[in-house]
C-alpha cells in the first residue's frame, strides 16, 4: 500500500522544516510526500527545495486559492493508494503510516481519522486547549463529533476520493468535515486514538475564540444549505441553548422566592457543570498518561476553556446559519 502525503502550506517557513524532517524519518517504504505552496509571499518554496533531494515533491501554485484547493492541486500529481492530509506546523511520530495501515485492512475501512495534540505545549492555552481536545477526542473518542477525520491528520482510499471529486474547493474550513460526512456514504471512516501528531495550537484568548467561532461559522452554513437529521450536530447548540434559557429564567424568577428560582438554578448549575469541571479530572488522567507534570494552571484553564470555546462555536453556528453567504466568502486558510 503507497501513501501519498500531502502538505498543503501558505507562509509556513518557520515551521515547515521540521514537519518535513519528521515525514522523512517515518519508517515506510512506500510513501511520497507532496508540498503544495499556495503562492506564499515568503520562503516556504525555498525552504522546501532543500528537501526535494530528499524525495520531497514541490507543487507550486501561482495564484493563492485556500487550503481545499492547494489539496486538490496536490491529488492530481499523488500516485499512492491512500491520500494522507496534515499540516505544515505539524511533526509526525514514525510509525504513522503503519497505524493507518493497519486500519485500513480492516473491512470497508475508506477513511481514517488520527488525533492530534499540542507541539507548543509550553504556552499555557495552547497546552489546556491541547489537553481539552485530547479529552474530547481520546477519552470520549469524538463520541459528540459525528465527523472522525481532521485535516491535520487524515487518510482517504485515492479512489473513493476521486469518486466524490476531491476537496470542495468552497467548503471554507471544513473541507475535512465534509469530506468526512460523504465518505460516510460509501464505507467506514474509523478513528484511530492512538495514532497522535503534534500540531502547533493558538495561545491567545483572541485565537482560541476566532478558531472555534468559525468552526461554528461553517457548520452554520451547512445547516443553512440542509437541516441534517443527526442528533449529533443539534447536541452543542441544544445546550447551549438550554444554559442560556435556565440562566435568563434564575434570574427572572428571583423576586418569586427560592421555590420558583430553585429549579432553574440547580439546572443552569448542572448544565454549567457538565461543560466545565467534568474536564478537570479527565484532564489530569490526559496529563498522567502523558508523562506530563500535573499544572494546576492547566487544570483551572480547564473548568473555563470549555464554555468559551463552546460560546465561540454556538455564537458562529448561529451567525453562519442566519446570515451567512458560502458564495461571499473568499478561499481562506484557518491562521489563527
Amino acid at each position: 500500500m503507497k501513501f501519498s502525503i500531502l502538505v498543503p502550506a501558505y507562509n509556513e517557513d518557520q515551521s515547515i522544516s521540521s514537519c518535513l524532517n519528521s515525514l522523512i524519518s517515518i519508517d515506510y517504504d512506500e510513501k511520497e510526500i507532496i508540498v503544495i505552496d499556495d503562492a506564499s509571499t515568503d520562503r516556504t518554496a525555498q525552504t522546501v527545495e532543500r528537501f526535494l533531494d530528499k524525495g520531497v515533491i514541490l507543487v507550486k501554485r501561482e495564484k493563492n486559492g485556500g487550503r481545499a484547493a492547494a489539496l486538490n492541486s496536490g491529488l492530481q500529481r499523488a500516485t499512492g493508494d491512500v491520500i494522507i492530509t496534515t499540516d505544515a506546523d505539524t511533526v509526525v511520530p514514525s510509525n504513522w503510516l503503519q497505524r493507518f495501515k493497519s486500519c485500513f485492512e480492516q473491512r470497508d475501512v475508506v477513511a481514517v481519522g488520527g488525533a492530534y495534540q499540542a507541539h507548543n505545549k509550553d504556552k499555557l492555552l495552547a497546552n489546556a486547549t491541547s489537553v481539552l481536545d485530547q479529552v474530547l477526542n481520546g477519552v470520549f473518542k469524538k463520541s459528540f463529533i459525528p465527523n472522525k477525520l481532521s485535516g491535520v491528520n487524515s487518510a482517504v482510499l485515492k479512489d473513493a476520493l476521486l469518486d466524490l471529486g476531491g476537496f470542495n474547493e468552497n467548503s471554507w474550513w471544513r473541507e475535512d468535515s465534509e469530506l468526512g460526512w460523504k465518505l460516510k456514504r460509501i464505507g467506514k471512516a474509523v478513528y484511530d486514538p492512538g495514532n497522535v501528531v503534534s500540531t502547533n495550537y493558538p495561545d491567545t484568548w483572541p485565537g482560541i475564540w476566532k478558531r472555534k467561532f468559525y468552526w461554528g461559522y461553517a457548520m452554520g452554513l451547512r445547516f443553512r444549505e440542509q437541516i441534517p437529521f443527526n442528533i449529533r450536530l443539534w447536541i452543542r447548540p441544544a445546550v447551549f441553548m438550554a444554559l442560556f434559557i435556565s440562566l435568563l429564567t434564575f434570574f427572572i424568577t428571583i423576586p418569586y422566592g427560592i421555590n420558583m428560582f430553585l429549579v432553574p438554578g440547580l439546572i443552569f448549575l448542572l448544565l454549567l457543570s457538565s461543560l466545565t469541571i467534568v474536564y478537570v479530572p479527565f484532564g489530569a488522567i490526559v496529563m498522567i498518561r502523558n508523562r506530563d507534570r500535573i499544572s494546576l494552571e492547566t487544570l483551572s484553564l480547564l473548568a473555563v476553556l470549555p464554555i468559551v470555546r463552546e460560546f465561540a462555536y454556538v455564537c458562529g453556528m448561529f451567525l453562519g446559519f442566519y446570515r451567512g453567504r458560502i458564495g461571499s466568502i473568499k478561499p481562506s486558510w484557518k491562521r489563527t
